[in-house]
């Protein structure tokens, strides 16, 4: 009888883990971050034997203090965000997260000025005049990279005629639309695809390099942590026509301090692992390098992730 007691109490505690779902908040559908999400679900489900679910929601600002209460377990947070949303400032102005932990950085971001193809518009200097997002109320971060676009041909908000968006989606909408005359959005998103359809007329979109000069780089990086990036055209990449120079940043695989170690550990391990897997599901994160996922940032890492780093050699991240 306290066999079969405990083989239930045993099947019990087995159904009750098995049971557990463990979330990646992502920005919305047709983004990067729910790409990148999607696929790291669908190799540890497969791999790990776990319950991933992505869930998207508006911005990381709306999932930032859920991953910190520990309401959700991991989530896609650029590096600013995750700078910002740590010590409380800008977006998060005041209402600091301390209990964010990273787990390593997934892929680089690239980000430049997208216009129709036939804008008259062919460097960045030519932006001055034109109608661009901004604001960006909900994604302070969407507010920065423009700046950051802008800084390097010496241009600023007061160069151009701002329409206020609420964040970068409804820029790159506004600009399938025809209601203004660029947007800045990386390239490869599903939104861009779309936007190359509606745009069809106008021979589709196409995609603006920095002024990667020694300075227009410096003035970008005094805006926003980041580094010149050169984008060469691909088929998934419509509106990259020429090798392009964008705006990198990275994107963090982010936890909390209360996720267990071992969890922690055996996803970095698997994510280090699956990198031709993660581009076979999602070729526009083809930049994706394990041997670069420890990098430097205010945000303390997971111990389990600096115990996987250091295992492989990446611990403490280079500068």
């Amino acid at each position: 009888m306290r066999l079969a007691v405990a083989a239930l109490l045993a099947c019990g505690l087995c159904a009750g883990a098995q049971a557990q779902v463990y979330t990646i908040a992502t920005n919305p559908q047709g983004s990067l971050y729910y790409s990148a999400g999607a696929a790291i679900a669908k190799l540890a489900n497969d791999k790990l034997h776990l319950q991933v679910r992505v869930q998207p929601f508006a911005g990381s600002s709306t999932y930032v203090p859920m991953l910190d209460r520990n309401e959700i377990e991991f989530g896609f947070v650029n590096v600013d965000d995750a700078d910002t949303g740590y010590r409380g400032a800008d977006a998060f102005d005041g209402k600091p997260n301390p209990h964010l932990r990273m787990v390593g950085v997934i892929f680089p971001l690239p980000f430049s000025m997208m216009v129709p193809a036939d804008s008259p518009a062919k460097r960045m200097a030519d932006i001055r005049g034109l109608r661009l997002p901004g604001d960006f109320p909900g994604q302070t971060t969407a507010r920065k990279l423009h700046e950051g676009l802008l800084a390097t041909a010496g241009l600023t908000y007061a160069d151009v005629t701002k329409v206020p968006m609420p964040n970068l989606f409804a820029g790159v909408d506004a600009a399938a639309q025809g209601r203004v005359d660029a947007a800045g959005t990386a390239p490869g998103i599903a939104q861009v695809q779309q936007a190359q359809l509606a745009l069809s007329s106008h021979g589709g979109v196409r995609f603006i390099s920095i002024n990667d000069t020694p300075d227009g780089i410096a003035r970008m990086q005094k805006v926003m942590h980041s580094y010149p990036i050169r984008v060469e055209p691909a088929k998934h990449l419509p509106g990259v026509l020429e090798p392009t120079i964008c705006m990198g940043y990275s994107a963090f695989l982010v936890t909390n301090d209360k996720v267990p170690d071992q969890l922690v550990y055996d996803l970095t391990k698997m994510i280090h692992a699956s990198r031709a897997d993660i581009v076979a599901i999602t070729p526009q994160i083809d930049r994706f390098d394990p041997g670069k996922m420890a990098e430097q940032h205010v945000v303390p890492y997971h111990p389990g992730a600096i115990k996987f780093y250091s295992e492989v050699g990446q611990w403490p991240p280079k500068s």
